[in-house]
């Protein structure tokens, strides 16, 4: 049996047995290539389980006795396996980011929610194990305005806010470069996936990102800058922010704290 046809091997840990039957009935109903290879109703527990069996996926609730599941991964300095945290509570979520979750799903969870995150780990396990994801830094962007050419590095740019048919591109250095371009065209110039068109308005490197305010919709970039987001493209870019995470983007080790409602945040 080849590597991708091998089922993806799980551990469920929860300290309420109906939650831990709630999880596996879930994954068994929505996620066939996934194998349930134990279930645990401890930290302890699982932190042998997890030495023992190693698991590559672990499904973990978050609040249990004696030891969270938040200081069970700390117990694991080279980490293995990913996690997925299931828990009834939002307000866990940026620390669960911090500690670079795969997916932060809430109880009763969700089938679609579910399924979706079981696609993104397969495709990491068994269709692209070894993918590089592309690291920002030296690429750049001829710019032409008022008979002067700039050549912007990608990782200079902060974001891009446009007007009309103009765009203003926001620096790093505090300086500003306004072009006669619409946003779209700045994208397909830049052709790069760091950077998302988050509202009609904005185009904004992800990296750069400091925080973000689910709830409300606003990212906060270094400069001070709140840029809004569009309702339609929340979800969408708080799972670009995960994602950029999980890769540990040497430029987006982004040390999340919490605040509330979701907020993003780096120190």
């Amino acid at each position: 049996m080849n590597q991708k046809s091998q089922p993806i091997r799980c551990l469920v840990v929860d300290d309420e047995m109906h939650a831990r039957q709630a999880i596996c009935r879930q994954i068994e109903k929505h996620c066939p290539h996934f194998e349930i290879i134990q279930t645990a109703s401890s930290a302890s527990e699982a932190y042998q389980m997890i030495k023992d069996l190693t698991p590559e996926v672990v499904f973990l609730d978050i609040q249990m006795p004696h030891e969270s599941g938040l200081e069970l991964l700390d117990r694991f300095k080279d980490r293995f396996f990913y996690v997925v945290f299931c828990t009834t509570y939002h307000e866990y979520a940026v620390e669960a980011l911090r500690k670079r979750a795969f997916d932060y799903l809430l109880k009763p969870v969700d089938g679609n929610d579910l399924i979706a995150c079981a696609k993104q780990i397969t495709h990491k396990l068994r269709v692209q194990p070894e993918k590089e994801i592309p690291k920002p830094g030296g690429r750049r962007v001829e710019l032409i305005t008022s008979g002067q050419r700039h050549f912007v590095r990608h990782a200079d740019i902060l974001f891009v806010e446009a007007s009309g048919s103009y765009s203003t591109l926001y620096l790093e250095s505090g300086k500003r470069i306004t072009v006669s371009k619409n946003l779209k065209r700045i994208a397909e110039m830049l052709q790069d996936p760091l950077f998302k068109r988050v509202h009609n308005s904005f185009l904004v490197r992800l990296a750069s990102v400091q925080a973000f305010n689910h709830r409300k919709g606003v990212l906060q970039l270094p400069n001070g800058k709140e840029v809004p987001v569009a309702v339609r493209k929340r979800e969408e870019v708080r799972q670009e922010l995960i994602q950029l995470m999980v890769n540990e983007q040497p430029e987006t080790e982004v040390n999340l704290a919490a605040e509330d409602q979701g907020t993003f945040e780096k120190p």
